[in-house]
């Protein structure tokens, strides 16, 4: 009876899991295939490109993220490309052709320069008188192509040649630099000077990357207050030729020197008295307003003589001082004058004379 029982049924069980299986397909959402989401290398933030001698000098920095903020641990290559226009201010209206230019591998590249994270490539293939522009992607092993960095843009014109005559002058807390334009800025067909880059470097330290002034200068004349007096500077001046960075320059001037000194002496002090009292005279004065000052020092002549006698060895920082060395009933003629910090200790001329006598 059992197996009969197990036998009828059987079939119907059968029946219910097919229909199941032919069911479940239609479970769920439909739609067409999603794929998988591909996430490629940042670009490059640091692209720039200066003309060198009758080259470009294009140099980068490779990222270490991808795009989403993860890291970049397979970085291939570099891909530049470049775009030629004639030099003429872009407007916007016409975008640049942009043409592949080279291939840099990310590791020992045969064709560029590497020093740490940093890439320089040097594009020989330039003619003075056109403009360039640049862009670089990144690419990793799997293929994926990042986005194009900004560009750098070069206008390549002939060097002009270097200033001539520099001179310096140095003063207290300023240095004074004076030259002439070159002789072939006024000739016909020579390379147009559209201004000065003056250069600062503290011995025997080299020149830095930047000029000291912050845009080329229009006249042949510059006056540098970021120095210190008593410490040596030399400097040198480029011509420079072209209105933007990054800028043309010429070869460097004939280099000079100079040391800025302090030779302005204070004020004299103002305001003396002289209180005499029992074998001293008290002094006092107005305090001079120089941010350099050191001190004072304190004067004294006994009538009827000229020549007055120096009663402080060296500088007093206030500005009361008291004689104790009076004769009784003499006659003596008071003087205060102003020093300086600076290496010369500039003095003031004396202030007014007080005369005081003695009981």
């Amino acid at each position: 009876m059992t197996t009969r029982l197990r036998l009828a049924g059987a079939p119907g069980a059968f029946a219910i899991l097919i229909l199941l299986v032919l069911l479940l397909p239609g479970c769920g959402r439909r739609g067409a295939p999603v794929a998988p989401h591909v996430v490629g290398p940042a670009a490059v933030q640091s692209l720039q490109a200066e003309p060198r001698g009758t080259a470009i000098l294009l140099t980068w920095t490779r990222p270490s993220r991808n795009q989403d903020g993860s890291p970049l641990t397979d970085l291939l290559e570099f891909r530049l490309s470049r775009a030629v226009t004639a030099p003429t201010p872009s407007d916007g209206a016409t975008r640049p052709v942009f043409v592949p230019l080279a291939t840099v591998r990310a590791d020992r590249p045969d064709n560029a320069a590497v020093q740490g994270t940093a890439y320089a490539y040097r594009d020989e293939t330039v003619t003075s008188g056109l403009t360039y522009r640049y862009q670089v992607q990144v690419v990793n092993r799997r293929g994926e192509t990042g986005p194009p960095s900004g560009e750098a843009t070069v206008d390549l014109v002939p060097a002009p040649a270097p200033p001539v005559a520099l001179r310096a002058t140095g003063r207290n807390g300023v240095v004074e630099l004076e030259w002439q334009a070159p002789a072939s800025a006024d000739q016909v067909g020579g390379a147009v000077v559209r201004g000065y880059n003056v250069y600062r470097a503290l011995p025997p330290a080299a020149y830095g990357a930047q000029p000291v002034n912050g845009r080329p200068l229009p006249e042949t004349q510059f006056r540098d207050i970021g120095v210190a007096n008593d410490v040596r500077y030399t400097y040198v001046v480029r011509s420079v030729g072209v209105n933007r960075p990054p800028w043309r320059e010429s070869a460097d001037s004939e280099e000079v020197s100079v040391v800025p000194q302090d030779y302005v002496a204070p004020a004299p002090p103002r305001g003396l008295k002289a209180i005499p009292d029992r074998g001293v005279v008290a002094l006092t004065w107005d305090a001079n307003a120089e941010s350099d000052l050191l001190g004072y020092l304190v004067y004294r002549r006994e009538l009827p003589q000229l020549v007055a006698v120096r009663l402080t060895e060296a500088p007093v920082s206030g500005t009361t001082f008291t004689d104790r060395t009076p004769k009784p009933a003499a006659t003596y003629a008071y003087t205060v004058t102003a020093v300086d910090r600076s290496s010369h200790r500039n003095e003031s001329a004396p202030s007014a004379e007080v005369e005081v006598v003695l009981p």
